[in-house]
């Protein structure tokens, strides 16, 4: 649970993103309408490989939605840059909350609005674009609900270690676009360029992916997607032990463009 610190943080950061909801609503619309352009192609690709009743949506449905929440990484990062930008960390910092709750109360709202992103998606591309989880339900909200938390771990990451926000932003928008792309976002890794495959497992996307696929094509359980979640596991923490070895609350970044 969180602290009392930690809450009034959080409804703070609510707030922020609640007035604003854009980027939101953005990262809802856009992935569905690359979707509707992509599936005649991806569906007759997969009817190709092999899978004769495919839609195509058991690609391009998740595969979108994760390449879409790298971008969701510009809610963690502007809502940490802004503080410095409007003046107001200097006074987050004098009041009784630590560090720690700072993070923690700013990452819970983002947590659940991409979370949140990430399940309209899911049930918005099996209404429009025939998409289905043949295997376990349980197993396939593991991994998006592990995901999220990596991809917010990886947002303090980049606030932690970069002094500017077009810094961050530049460096977590190419690097989500290839993470996701290489992580086979929008086409089978198996189909990627030899090189890509090579780098595909040092991705979290690709094991995003490989574990949502696991439930789409192999009706997988909770205990398939197991080894693919603890990978992804083992990327949040390294994402958190470098924000945490590098974060200094007293140091000054740049939060405007």
């Amino acid at each position: 649970m969180l602290s009392s610190r930690s809450l009034a943080v959080a409804a703070t950061a609510t707030r922020l993103l609640l007035a604003d909801p854009a980027p939101i609503v953005t990262t809802i619309v856009t992935p569905l309408l690359l979707t509707a352009f992509l599936i005649p192609a991806t569906r007759a690709q997969l009817r190709m490989s092999g899978l004769a009743h495919a839609t195509g949506g058991e690609q391009l449905v998740p595969g979108t939605a994760v390449m879409f929440s790298f971008f969701g990484l510009s809610l963690v990062v502007s809502l940490f840059y802004r503080e410095h930008a409007w003046g107001t960390w200097d006074r987050l910092r004098a009041s009784s909350a630590s560090s720690l709750d700072i993070v923690v109360g700013k990452i819970a709202p983002l947590y659940a609005c991409m979370l949140a992103q990430m399940v309209v998606l899911f049930v918005a591309g099996s209404a429009l674009f025939g998409y289905a989880a043949n295997g376990s339900i349980t197993a396939l909200a593991l991994v998006i609900a592990v995901f999220v938390g990596m991809l917010c771990a990886f947002g303090v990451m980049l606030f932690a270690v970069f002094s500017t926000m077009d810094q961050a932003m530049i460096i977590g928008n190419l690097g989500g676009m290839l993470m996701a792309g290489i992580g086979g976002a929008l086409t089978p890794t198996s189909d990627l360029p030899g090189w890509a495959q090579a780098i595909a497992h040092g991705t979290p996307a690709y094991w995003a992916l490989r574990a949502i696929r696991d439930v789409t094509f192999r009706h997988a359980g909770l205990g398939d997607v197991l080894g693919s979640t603890a990978v992804l596991c083992g990327f949040a923490v390294g994402f958190a032990c470098v924000a945490a070895l590098r974060f200094r609350a007293s140091d000054a970044k740049v939060g405007t463009t």
